[in-house]
């Protein structure tokens, strides 16, 4: 997929973009992963006392279930030699699996969203421009992207289905080289939000 967003207007104009790619049954199910070669857990939009209230992690998915909160987590993901991150949803059971691959350079930030509330079950891999602080935030910090009249900003990804142990072996271990990802279940978020000005 590539796609190109063009300012065709006459003013200088903000722009932030993120895909939101959400994954969900038979794909999505009690037991399937998230895999993904984290550096860090930036932020948890449910830290504190109602971190681990859910009983549900960042790794592994649940059952659905009533009631469930949304639950959204932002990491900074190391890339590969090129440039490329690939974040990846397995369920082990059926032997399949969904890989996005995105670029560091083209959407820095990463958010992982969660939904296992019953009759909306999905998780969303969510790679993004910018930091979940916001637009404000974008530009007190100097990281708002802008677009002059003609300009535009290109975003390339690939969607690709592992299909059965072998392929989703295959891209665990590609993941893994990358970065290994914490392995409990609530790492504690940094609040460390790497500075993006020199990509804005």
């Amino acid at each position: 997929l590539s796609d190109r967003v063009v300012n065709h207007g006459f003013n200088r104009t903000p722009h932030m973009y993120f895909y939101h790619v959400n994954v969900s049954h038979p794909l999505l199910d009690e037991g399937s992963r998230y895999l993904a070669p984290i550096r860090d857990v930036v932020w948890a939009g449910h830290a504190g006392e109602r971190y681990e209230a859910q009983k549900v992690g960042y790794r592994t998915v649940p059952a659905p279930r009533l009631g469930f909160s949304e639950q959204v987590w932002q990491h900074e993901m190391a890339a590969d030699a090129n440039g490329e991150v690939p974040v990846a949803v397995v369920n082990d059971g059926i032997g399949l699996g969904l890989e996005v691959i995105t670029r560091k350079d083209q959407l820095p930030c990463a958010y992982q969203w969660q939904n296992f509330q019953a009759g909306q079950y999905a998780l969303g891999i969510e790679p993004s421009t910018h930091h979940v602080l916001g637009n404000l935030a974008a530009r007190e910090r100097g990281e708002m992207i802008w677009l002059e009249h003609g300009e535009g900003r290109s975003y390339d990804a690939v969607f690709r289905v592992l299909d059965g142990a072998g392929a989703i072996a295959t891209a665990e271990a590609k993941i893994a080289s990358i970065a290994r990802q914490p392995q409990q279940d609530y790492p504690v978020p940094s609040g460390n939000f790497p500075g993006l000005a020199d990509r804005a």
